[in-house]
C-alpha cells in the first residue's frame, strides 16, 4: 500500500513539473502512447517473449537472448521494453523486436492494461529493474519471470532490516542467472535460493562484435599508422584528469568518444582541449588527417571505434557515474586504463587483479601509465592478451541459460 501511495505522489509530482521540467515532461509523453504501439504489432494471439531492460548497457546484455529466442522459438513474438530514453532511443528500430516501447509507469492498471493485450509467456529482467507492481501482477498471473545477468552488493535495500517488502518481491522471480558467487551468497542469506551462476551474457555480445566488420573509413584515415588512444565514454569527471597534459604525447592520435553528445556537452569539451581537433561528423580526410584529436560526435559506434585502438581508457570512474562497459574493449586485445572508482564491477576488479586493466587516480598517474605502454609494446600485447583470454574465459552464459529454462 506504501508503494502505491509513494508511486501516485510521483506520477503527481511527474504531472506539475512537466509544466517547466523538459524531462519530467518527456517521461510522461513517451508513455502516452505505449498502449497503441503495443497493438499495432500484438495481439492476444500472439505468444510473446518479453525482455525489458532500463537501458542501452542492459540492451547489449539481453541481446544474445533476444537473437537466441528468435531462432528457437520461431513462433513466438519478441517485446522489447525500455525505462531510460538512452536505450530506447538507439534501439527503437532493433530489428528482430516485434514492439519497441518504454515500460509503463508501475501501477496495477497500467501493468494489467498493458499485459492484457497479449498473451505473455516470460519475461526477461536484465540486471536489476525489479518494479514491485509489474512482478506482483505477473505472478498473481503465473507467468514465468527470469532475472537475467544480475548482481546484488550488500548495500541494497534488500539486504537491509528494514527492506522486508523488497525481499518479497524478489520471491516473486522464479530464476535468477547471476554473475557471481557472491550475489548467489547474498540471495541464499535472505532465503533465495533458485540461482544459477552463469556469467555475463555481455561476454557473447562483444565476442560475436568481434566477427563483424568493424572497418569505419575516416577513423582508419585519421588514425594512418600512428599508435591511437581511445578515450570511451567519458565524462567531466574523466575529461580533469585526462586533458591536463595530453600534448605532452604529440605523435599520439586520440579519439574521444563522450558518453553525452549534446550540442552543449560537445561544446563543453571543446573548450577544454588545447591541440587540433576534428568532429566524425564533419571530418574531411584532406583538412583533418593531420589533427591530434577526433570527437565521436555520433552514437551506436564506440565498438568499431575501440577496433582502431592501441590503448583504451574506460570513462565513468573518476566521478560518480559509474564505470562503463571494459568487456567491449577487452575483446579487441588491448590494453585498457579506467579511473579510480570500480569497486562494483567484479570482471573489471578480476581484470585489475590480473594486470589488463590498469587503474589510475589522478592525472599523474594516468601520464606514466600511458607513457609507460606506448613505449613498451611487450607491455602492450601482454595486458592485451590478459583482457582478450579473459573475455574468452567468460563466454557462454547465453546458452548456460536456454539450457536451463523452458518456455
Amino acid at each position: 500500500m506504501l508503494y502505491r501511495l509513494l508511486t501516485t505522489l510521483f506520477l503527481f509530482f511527474l504531472k506539475i513539473t512537466s509544466i517547466f521540467s523538459s524531462k519530467s515532461r518527456y517521461f510522461l509523453d513517451t508513455r502516452k502512447n505505449i498502449y497503441s504501439s503495443v497493438k499495432k504489432s500484438l495481439s492476444k494471439k500472439d505468444q510473446v517473449i518479453w525482455f525489458h531492460c532500463a537501458s542501452l548497457g542492459e540492451f547489449e546484455q539481453a541481446r544474445p537472448l533476444i537473437e537466441k529466442s528468435k531462432s528457437i522459438y520461431i513462433d513466438h513474438k519478441i517485446l522489447l521494453t525500455f525505462f531510460s530514453p538512452s536505450g530506447y532511443e538507439i534501439q527503437k528500430k532493433y530489428e528482430l523486436a516485434d514492439c519497441i516501447c518504454y515500460l509503463p509507469f508501475d501501477t496495477p492498471k497500467n501493468i494489467n492494461l498493458f499485459i492484457n493485450q497479449f498473451n505473455l509467456k516470460v519475461l526477461f529482467l536484465i540486471k536489476y529493474e525489479f518494479w514491485p507492481e509489474l512482478l506482483n501482477q505477473l505472478y498473481l498471473r503465473k507467468i514465468k519471470i527470469y532475472s537475467i545477468s544480475s548482481v546484488f552488493r550488500k548495500e541494497q535495500l534488500f539486504f537491509k532490516f528494514y527492506g522486508v517488502f523488497f525481499r518479497k518481491i524478489l520471491k516473486k522471480i522464479d530464476h535468477f542467472f547471476l554473475q557471481d558467487d557472491y550475489s548467489s551468497d547474498l540471495l541464499n542469506s535472505i532465503g533465495i535460493y533458485n540461482t544459477s551462476i552463469i556469467g555475463d551474457t555481455r561476454i557473447d555480445r562483444v565476442l560475436k562484435i568481434k566477427e563483424l566488420d568493424l572497418t569505419f573509413e575516416e577513423i582508419s584515415n585519421f588514425k594512418n599508422s600512428n599508435k591511437c588512444l581511445v578515450l570511451g565514454s567519458t565524462w567531466d569527471e574523466d575529461y580533469e584528469m585526462l586533458l591536463n597534459k595530453i600534448h605532452l604525447f604529440p605523435n599520439l592520435k586520440i579519439i574521444i568518444a563522450p558518453h553525452k553528445i549534446d550540442l552543449i556537452s560537445i561544446k563543453k569539451l571543446i573548450d577544454r582541449l588545447t591541440m587540433p581537433y576534428a568532429k566524425l561528423s564533419s571530418y574531411n580526410a584532406s583538412n583533418d588527417k593531420e589533427k591530434s584529436i577526433l570527437i565521436i560526435d555520433s552514437i551506436g559506434i564506440l565498438s568499431k571505434v575501440y577496433s582502431y585502438a592501441d590503448i583504451a581508457y574506460v570513462g565513468g570512474g573518476m566521478g560518480t557515474k559509474g564505470l562503463h562497459n571494459t568487456m567491449e574493449p577487452a575483446v579487441f586485445q588491448i590494453p585498457i586504463i579506467i579511473g579510480k572508482n570500480y569497486k562494483n564491477f567484479n570482471e573489471v576488479k578480476e581484470l585489475v587483479l590480473l594486470g589488463g586493466i590498469l587503474s589510475v587516480r589522478n592525472n599523474e598517474e594516468f601520464n606514466k601509465t600511458i607513457d609507460l605502454l606506448l613505449n613498451n609494446s611487450s607491455k602492450r600485447k601482454a595486458l592485451g592478451k590478459i583482457n582478450y583470454d579473459y573475455v574468452w574465459s567468460k563466454a557462454g552464459a547465453s546458452l548456460k541459460i536456454f539450457n536451463k529454462l523452458k518456455i
